[in-house]
């Protein structure tokens, strides 16, 4: 009875031993589930971060790939010098041929009629660079890819206001420093400006002539309408220049000397584009010691100054309407002061901004865009990418 008891006993803890092994073994196999179940899902979640940030990538560099934002894209280099020597060709060959054996016999005419039409064509070849652009572009099968032409106004409202009235203030800041230095050369009154008006309208309403006062307070509201409508009233001859010269040759210059060496060379085949004109005495007359090449001199200095003010907005808005409305309205201003002098002013000296010393503002906007540019060129697409 006693083995058989003992026996019994022993058989029951055995019995025990094996069944908390068993749940020993149970417990490892959950708890191996679970640390695999956990590390499963650390490795789903990593590989979802993972695609996720994939995924984020591939958008923004598809983002940043996209040409409707940006002037300056990633192009065959080589392809892009064969663009430039064809809009360079046709720009200036087209544009020079037509002045020198169309325009120049019309101008140096004396006949009045010959004159007028002179004058027409000289504002319709301003859109000689435009057409030329267009016919690289289709010749080469650049298409209008970064052609400059969205509207991002939210994103850059300082630089299209500036467009807008920039030019505008500051070619009325260049007339006042040239008034300060010439004081006896100001002319409230506008004598000049009123002897010419009632000439002009006396051939018309048979001698019929307004006062001063009249004439004056009508010229001031005429200017004041300006100030604000400026950017659109030259608007077509300004796209002309401007997309022909900012939205395609200096993007282009760019992806070959940077951006500030584009800025101001652009600038100065802009300038030197017009020396034809000046040849013709229609910018700065020929009334003058170095006549003509000192006028061309003039121009390309005048034209890179303004052209680095207009690059400087077309490269930094990936937009051409900001350097159209401040061409328009530089355009526009342009002669207004000259109607508060006795004599006209000076063609080299102001109170145009073509003269030095009206100049002064512009130079000093086009020192500050450099140097901000050669802080922080803008970005090829391929070096976001």
């Amino acid at each position: 009875m006693t083995d058989m008891s003992e026996n019994d006993t022993e058989q029951k803890e055995e019995t025990s031993v094996g069944a908390d092994g068993v749940e020993e073994v149970r417990e490892e196999s959950a708890a191996a589930q679970a640390e695999h179940v956990s590390e499963a899902s650390e490795e789903d979640a990593v590989s979802n971060e993972s695609s996720g940030i994939e995924i984020a990538n591939k958008f923004k560099q598809n983002n940043n790939s996209r040409p409707r934002r940006e002037l300056v894209g990633v192009d065959n280099k080589q392809v892009e010098t064969k663009r430039l020597i064809i809009f360079l060709a046709l720009c200036f060959g087209v544009a020079w041929f037509i002045e020198l054996f169309a325009i120049t016999p019309l101008y140096k005419s004396d006949n009045v009629e010959a004159l007028k039409e002179a004058v027409d064509m000289m504002s319709q070849i301003m859109f000689t660079p435009a057409i030329a652009a267009l016919v690289a572009r289709l010749l080469t099968r650049e298409g209008l890819v970064k052609s400059g032409f969205q509207f991002n106004f939210s994103e850059c409202k300082f630089l299209f206001l500036f467009g807008w009235f920039g030019m505008t203030v500051l070619t009325f800041l260049g007339a006042v420093i040239y008034f300060l230095v010439y004081k006896n050369n100001f002319d409230p009154n506008m004598t000049e400006y009123v002897a010419s008006y009632n000439a002009a309208m006396a051939d018309v309403y048979d001698g019929k002539t307004s006062t001063s006062v009249e004439i004056i307070a009508a010229y001031k509201t005429e200017l004041l309408m300006k100030v604000f409508t400026a950017p659109l009233l030259n608007i077509v001859n300004a796209f002309g220049i401007e997309w022909g010269f900012r939205a395609y040759l200096v993007p282009k210059l760019y992806r070959k000397i940077g951006a500030v060496p584009a800025m101001i060379l652009g600038g100065f085949i802009s300038g030197l584009w017009f020396a034809p004109l000046v040849t013709l005495g229609y910018y700065y007359g020929t009334d003058y010691r170095g006549f003509p090449v000192a006028g061309i001199i003039a121009m390309c200095i005048f034209g890179t100054v303004t052209g680095i003010i207009s690059s400087y907005l077309c490269l930094r808005t990936g937009s051409i309407f900001p350097s159209v409305f401040a061409n328009s309205s530089l355009n526009v201003m342009m002669s207004q002061a000259a109607m508060f002098t006795f004599d006209g002013g000076n063609f080299f000296v102001g109170p145009a901004p073509k003269g030095i010393l009206a100049g002064i503002p512009l130079i000093v906007v086009a020192v500050i865009f450099v140097a901000d540019m050669a802080r922080n060129p803008v970005k090829s697409s391929e070096n976001r990418k």
